[in-house]
């Protein structure tokens, strides 16, 4: 797929499926497992004498619905605030679908958590990384280039399916790179290469989103969470690019 959703700048979700292939496995257990980020599970694990109230329900469903109760609180709780709207776990948990093909996929319960705190952290990472970049580029009065518009058509016409790329997704691929190319220009920073953003401003992204992390704009309320956001942005960075092969003159795909 040739149209990028910048969360996934920082955040891979390549690995849910080559996770039993072995490729990226360590990344995926071994960084995600260590910061905590499994989500959902129930706490059922309480004395025998105050599990069921109820003196007709059977012990194994007293704690089924203990289990139950438990899930949907954690599901209900707020994780992360973004201009004042929660986002909950249940906002950030994967679909059934993706939660079956995470389970066929994986070679252990470890292993299925990891990935689905990936999931979870990617979902998070794009709802708040997606809003900031909406808010910047109207705060700051940007406006849209139709001439780019029309050359990002263009330009992916052959890779696209038969209908061509719809004008919602090239002015949005054309909003990104003029609020990266702004907030280069403002902040500075380092810049890393991406597979899919050969200039990709890290070192602005991180001052940017800290401002609006700062001013209450966002806030992630889960450790775990906030500690698998700010990961990606905080150095060393791969693949850092020259000073004097930075050029934001016009986007990457021109």
């Amino acid at each position: 797929m040739i149209i990028r959703l910048v969360s996934l700048q920082f955040f891979s979700i390549s690995n849910l499926i080559s996770v039993k292939r072995g490729r990226g496995k360590s990344m995926v257990v071994g960084i995600l497992v260590n910061l905590g980020l499994v989500l959902g599970s129930a706490n059922a694990a309480q004395a025998p004498d105050t599990q069921a109230t109820n003196t007709n329900m059977s012990l194994p469903a007293a704690l089924a619905e203990q289990a139950t109760e438990s899930n949907d609180e954690e599901q209900a709780a707020a994780v992360a605030t973004i201009f004042d709207k929660a986002i909950t776990a249940k906002d950030i948990t994967p679909d059934d679908k993706v939660l079956a093909e995470m389970a066929s996929q994986a070679n252990s319960s470890d292993e299925q958590n990891a990935m689905m705190a990936l999931a979870s952290l990617t979902k998070l990472s794009e709802l708040i990384i997606e809003s900031v970049l909406d808010d910047y580029f109207v705060s700051n009065n940007l406006v849209i280039d139709p001439a780019l518009v029309e050359k990002f058509k263009v330009k992916f016409a052959t890779s696209a399916s038969e209908d061509g790329i719809s004008d919602d997704v090239a002015k949005r691929q054309v909003m990104i790179f003029l609020v990266e190319k702004h907030m280069y220009n403002t902040y500075g920073g380092k810049v890393v290469f991406r597979q899919s953003n050969p200039q990709l401003p890290v070192g602005a992204y991180y001052k940017v989103l800290k401002n609006y992390e700062q001013s209450g704009k966002f806030t992630i309320l889960d450790k775990g969470l906030a500690d698998g956001f700010w990961t990606p942005f905080t150095p060393p960075y791969q693949y850092e690019l020259a000073e004097e092969n930075i050029n934001f003159a016009q986007p990457w795909w021109l």
